[in-house]
C-alpha cells in the first residue's frame, strides 16, 4: 500500500516532540562540529567582551583630556542657565520612595 504525502510520519514524534531515529542518526556525524563551532563563536565573544572591559573601559580615565580654562563670569552664566531650567523643569531629582 502505497503512503500518501500527507500521511508520512514526518521526522518528529508529535506524541512526546522528540526527534525520530532516522533524524538523530542524520545529525549525528554533525554535532561535534556543531558544538565545537559553538564554544569557538563563544570563546571568541567573551574574549572581545573582557578584553574590551579590562584594556579600554577599566583603565580610561580621561586624565589626558585637558579640562578648557572658564572664566569667573562664564561660570557665573552657566550657574544661573542651570538653575533657570531647574526650575523651569521643576525638581527632576528622585525623591526617596515614600516620602
Amino acid at each position: 500500500m502505497a503512503t500518501l504525502p500527507h500521511q508520512r510520519k514526518g521526522y518528529y514524534d508529535r506524541s512526546r516532540g522528540r526527534m525520530s531515529n532516522a533524524l538523530l542518526r542524520a545529525r549525528e556525524p554533525y554535532i561535534k562540529k556543531s558544538i565545537m563551532l559553538g564554544g569557538v563563536l563563544f570563546g571568541i565573544f567573551f574574549g572581545t567582551l573582557g578584553y574590551t572591559y579590562t584594556k579600554i573601559l577599566a583603565s580610561d580615565d580621561f586624565q589626558d583630556v585637558p579640562i578648557p580654562p572658564i572664566s569667573e563670569e562664564d561660570l557665573k552664566l552657566l550657574k544661573a542657565e542651570y538653575e533657570a531650567t531647574k526650575k523651569k523643569n521643576g525638581d527632576t531629582t528622585l525623591k526617596p520612595y515614600g516620602n
